[in-house]
């Protein structure tokens, strides 16, 4: 017969694995995020400048799954320092329980948070940096439609990175998931 020692341990086990999966997933999306810069500067730079305004509105996505999965691992983390730690092994002990207590760890989560930003934000103005330079060394479109074409994609880029910093924000978002983890499970 299972106890609800061995269910805890056992949904432990698993959570444990899902954050480490959810990690693993972020950093392939900044490595998608980095080889489709490449791609893009690659061509837009040789061939098609507006190429490079692509690259905005595929990191916002990439931003946004980016996001998800590090409020999905904060809400994990949570969740077993509330429901899993405090009743295995006592309230305030365990590794999720010694985490936010940590100075150190806090300043590791806060630079992991700001590198990934740095990455997407950065790729995002240095692919319109690059369209415009490169626009501007060249002649501009012959065509109307083409003209007005690549305004449009340029200011839904610019519009693109604007949203990847919102989407990026998680203001208060661990804090409002503790509080709700420590509120009476409803049954």
């Amino acid at each position: 017969m299972t106890t609800a020692n061995d269910f805890l341990l056992a949904e432990y086990a698993q959570l444990k694995g899902e954050i480490l999966k959810r990690s693993e997933f972020q950093h392939q999306l900044i490595s998608i995020a980095l080889v489709a810069l490449g791609a893009l500067i690659t061509v837009g730079v040789k061939d098609a400048p507006a190429a490079l305004l692509a690259y905005p509105m595929l990191a916002l996505f990439l931003s946004a799954a980016w996001s998800y999965n590090d409020a999905q691992i904060a809400q994990l983390g949570i969740y077993i320092r509330y429901r899993i730690e405090d009743q295995l092994v006592g309230e305030g002990l365990g590794w999720e329980n010694a985490i936010p207590s940590d100075c150190v760890s806090k300043i590791i989560g806060a630079r992991i948070r700001y590198a990934t930003r740095g990455i997407l934000w950065g790729s995002e103005f240095l692919a319109i940096g690059l369209y415009l330079l490169k626009r501007l060394s060249m002649t501009c479109p012959t065509g109307n439609a083409e003209r007005i074409g690549e305004v449009i994609l340029l200011a839904l880029s610019i519009t693109a990175v604007a949203f990847t910093v919102l989407v990026m924000r998680d203001k208060d978002l661990r804090k409002v998931i503790a509080e709700n983890m420590q509120k009476p499970v409803a049954k």
